[in-house]
């Protein structure tokens, strides 16, 4: 599976804390909180069902949006995509939740397929029904 392609054009310039983020970290994933504060995000993102942390349970399959650098131009590039992921560890006190990948991502992205991460409630898009 491909993550789905969203091609972003912004400016470095104009969104500086979501470049920080993908030039330190290799990439950023999307958050309900960043998605508030205006102008975080190059462009308006659909509105996700609202999910609570009793909501997903371990063996879950949870999508998120994780961004790119897909060029290592002085001028830097992004891309961003769907992520699959399959819950191995839900901590319900701090909304924490640990996933391995299931997406199959370019050998050039700083994730991978097989990787386990932990991300926050708030990263998550959508529980899917499997």
């Amino acid at each position: 599976m491909n993550p789905r392609k969203v091609t972003t054009e912004f400016s470095e310039n104009d969104h500086k804390e979501l470049f920080a983020d993908i030039t330190q970290e290799g990439f950023h994933i999307f958050n309900r909180r960043c998605a508030e504060i205006p102008g975080f995000y190059p462009n308006k993102f659909p509105s996700y069902p609202t999910l609570d942390i009793s909501d997903i349970k371990e063996g879950d399959r949870i999508t998120i949006r994780a961004f790119f650098a897909i060029t290592k131009d002085v001028i830097l590039q992004v891309d961003s995509g769907h992520i699959d992921l399959e819950v191995e560890y839900v901590d319900r006190n701090t909304k924490k939740i640990s996933g391995n990948i299931v997406t199959e991502l370019p050998s050039t992205f700083a994730l991978s397929k097989n990787t386990s991460i932990e991300i926050d409630l708030d990263e998550v898009l959508y529980k899917q029904d499997r």
